[in-house]
């Protein structure tokens, strides 16, 4: 047994996991684990792989919350603590640079979380100058190499049938014991197997409740890849029956000439599903015959970009990357090849996507104030609704460019629509909280996002992302911090509480009265991931105390 967890758990390999784990867009991480991992990372490594190999560790019950979906149910989110994280990364990491050749194979019809190709090499990574230890590829062209697919398909006159479906519940639907013989086939030894039974038995269900059997851990780069792996003989299996098929994560797309096919299709998956304790989605579940106007019925890609600082000559320069092959200068990424704009170009650039922006947004609304706004707007235009998302987002990004080169172009009457945006798109609140931080303190804003908060008293992570985007640019007074205070002790909420407490660190005088109280309610306070994550946050405010005073407060 000895061997076999040397093989997953030693130092290297769990220094492999450490650079994905710190990597990963998931945001759903322990930061402030992270934190202390890294001030004596070997020592810590070393130290968890001792425990593993010798046959010590616990799994942790992870940091658990809800999430909101468009329909008004939930999503639950789990925050793996940092040990955990790195034994369930480490665990996923041998499997794919095991069979990373098996599964690459279906990469020209699957695009969500795909390997990036550097997983082949496994802990070798460690030793080379210029490792990419991203596990997966870069989302963005590979969403749009899927919308791609699909307009091809679309496009194609002799095509007249498409099928959309995806899963119920699917993260929190995967049965334990299937997947478990899955990862055999895979390869993965029994003992490993125990042990991530036991790890999954923990992290199962929600902040109330285990599951035990079923369900692994949505938020953990870990679980979209296993989660690829339960759905991989599906995958091959229905390429192999000759239909034109897709799928991102659970969203699949099957497109065909007969109706006949299409629904055959249909039964073949809703089989499979079933028979791996899965079920297909009726509510999403369609097959259409494809309109006359073809170019209607095609999807938009995501003209997404990113920014980038390199060092040329020594000088930090701002980059940006662009989805769209128009600039002649080209960077590498990985093993990905993205246009570079800078310099003039690119201010010129991000002005543009701001004007363009607003001239969207000025076509769907009437430049008012906020008191004569009408969201009907919004909510009477479907293909709008769609594309509100990314518009804030390319007016966001456009603008944290601008902020680091050049003056942000903040027009104030774009503030109502952004709050709108947060009560009609609750569950994409933080995009649109991120959109008004960029207009730092306001008070028309700070007055409208407290309006919003009893609005959503049965969407805990509404409320947090509203409380705590107000806590890094709005300012508040005495009063206000009080009633703060209050609110804290009797919110059911641990993520909310979290939300007020944040405020309340940032605002309050180290040296006033409620400050005291504070520093109690937080080390009484049951839930622990609220002490670390304040800490964390704590390390990075200007107060007047010491980093081993804070260590007491939250018995740390």
């Amino acid at each position: 047994m000895t061997e076999i967890f040397q093989k997953y758990f030693s130092p290297g390999n769990l220094m492999l996991a450490w650079e994905r784990i710190i990597r990963s867009s998931k945001k759903d991480k322990d930061y402030f684990g992270i934190k202390i991992y890294s001030t004596n990372l070997e020592k810590n490594i070393s130290r968890l792989s001792n425990i593993i190999i010798n046959g010590q560790f616990k799994p942790h019950r992870p940091f658990k919350y809800y999430e909101p979906k468009a329909s008004k149910t939930h999503r639950t989110k789990s925050i793996l603590s940092v040990d955990d994280a790195l034994i369930y990364q480490a665990i996923a990491n041998v499997v794919a640079s095991t069979n990373y050749k098996i599964l690459s194979q279906n990469d020209s019809f699957v695009f969500g979380s795909v390997l990036h190709s550097e997983v082949e090499k496994g802990i070798e990574l460690l030793n080379s100058p210029d490792a990419e230890f991203h596990f997966f590829k870069y989302y963005l062209p590979l969403y749009n190499k899927f919308i791609d697919s699909i307009n091809l398909e679309i496009g194609n006159t002799n095509v007249r049938y498409k099928l959309e479906t995806d899963i119920t519940g699917f993260f929190d639907s995967i049965p334990h014991s299937k997947l478990l013989l899955i990862l055999h086939q895979f390869g993965v030894e029994q003992v490993i197997l125990d042990l991530l039974q036991n790890c999954l038995n923990i992290y199962s269900g929600t902040r109330d409740s285990v599951t035990p059997g079923v369900g692994i851990p949505q938020g953990p780069a870990a679980s979209f890849f296993f989660a690829n792996l339960f759905l991989y003989e599906l995958d091959y299996q229905i390429s192999q029956k000759g239909y034109t098929y897709y799928r991102y994560m659970d969203d699949i797309r099957i497109y065909d000439e007969s109706e006949e096919k299409i629904i055959e299709a249909l039964v073949y998956i809703d089989k499979y599903l079933k028979g791996k304790a899965l079920s297909l989605n009726i509510k999403k579940t369609s097959i259409e015959e494809i309109g006359n106007d073809r170019d209607a019925e095609k999807l938009s890609l995501l003209a997404g970009y990113n920014d980038i600082d390199f060092d040329e000559n020594s000088n930090r320069s701002k980059l940006l990357y662009l989805a769209e092959q128009d600039s002649v200068l080209d960077i590498q990424i990985g093993k990905d090849y993205y246009p570079v704009i800078t310099g003039e170009e690119l201010i010129e650039f991000c002005k543009k996507e701001i004007a363009d922006v607003e001239s969207i947004l000025k076509s769907k609304f009437q430049e008012s104030d906020t008191s004569s706004f009408d969201k009907k707007a919004i909510t009477n235009d479907e293909d709008f609704k769609k594309e509100i998302i990314h518009i804030a987002y390319r007016w966001r990004n456009a603008n944290s460019i601008l902020m680091t080169v050049d003056k942000p172009v903040l027009n104030p009457k774009l503030i109502p629509v952004w709050i709108a945006c947060i009560e009609i798109f609750f569950w994409k609140a933080n995009h649109f909280c991120w959109n008004l931080n960029q207009y730092e303190n306001n008070q028309l804003i700070k007055d409208k996002l407290l309006e919003l908060i009893p609005k959503f008293m049965n969407f805990e992570w509404v409320r947090y992302q509203i409380l705590s985007n107000m806590a890094f640019t709005q300012k508040f007074n005495s009063s206000e911090l009080k009633d703060f205070f209050r609110k804290a002790k009797e919110e059911t909420s641990p993520f909310v509480r979290l939300g007020y407490y944040t405020i309340l660190l940032k605002h309050l005088n180290s040296k006033h009265q409620l400050f005291s109280s504070l520093r109690q309610a937080i080390k009484d306070d049951k839930e622990p991931y609220i002490r670390t994550q304040l800490f964390s946050i704590l390390s990075s405010f200007d107060v007047e105390k010491k980093i081993d005073e804070f260590k007491i407060w939250f018995s740390l």
